[in-house]
């Protein structure tokens, strides 16, 4: 039988919406994480901004900053999607995989969006 993956997020600061799950953070911030489930992974998806938010970015450019962020990031990947959003992405393997394994990645995903968003735009929006 399948493990849902609802029953490896024990404890608290997690807000579970259908798919999507907020991550609530020390100091009241937060993030909003989608997992969506393939036959072999669990695949987590955060915005970390909308294109409207970045807008007025111009000291470098956005995509130039994306790649910089990549490359000192682990377990997480970020990426611009077709929108001119940007978005982070993370997974884990179904094999031999344990509450703590979900959870780190999980909660790793969305610290590490959270902490760009801030960064790119000063705010908590997602």
């Amino acid at each position: 039988m399948a493990t849902d993956w609802r029953s490896l997020c024990t404890g608290s600061r997690l807000e579970f919406e259908g798919d999507d799950v907020t991550v609530v953070f020390d100091g009241g911030r937060k993030h909003r994480v989608r997992v969506t489930e393939t036959p072999d992974t669990y695949q987590l998806h955060a915005i970390v901004a909308r294109a409207a938010a970045l807008w007025e970015q111009r000291e470098r450019p956005l995509p130039v900053r994306i790649w910089e962020h990549n490359r000192a990031a682990q377990l997480v990947s970020f990426r611009i999607d077709t929108r001119g959003r940007v978005c982070a992405e993370g997974w884990v393997a179904k094999a031999g995989l344990t509450a703590e394994e979900f959870q780190l990645v999980l909660r790793r995903v969305a610290a590490e969006s959270d902490r760009l968003e801030f960064i790119l735009t000063g705010k908590d929006v997602e």
